[in-house]
């Protein structure tokens, strides 16, 4: 990688990703890789109670 100044729309861009609900690093990967795996199942239990309820 080449080392040179940030640009005006770097920072922008660093700007609108902070307050994006982020992991920032902040949680260990095998936590977020766990809240992953729950947030697929209940999604697809979601699919599925919606299909049974028609």
């Amino acid at each position: 990688m080449s080392s040179r100044e940030p640009s005006a729309f770097s920072f922008l861009v660093l700007g609108a990703l902070q307050k994006r609900p982020m992991y920032e690093g902040t949680v260990p990967a095998a936590v977020v890789a766990d809240r992953r795996r729950r947030n697929r199942a209940a999604r697809m239990s979601r699919r599925v109670n919606r299909r049974a309820r028609r």
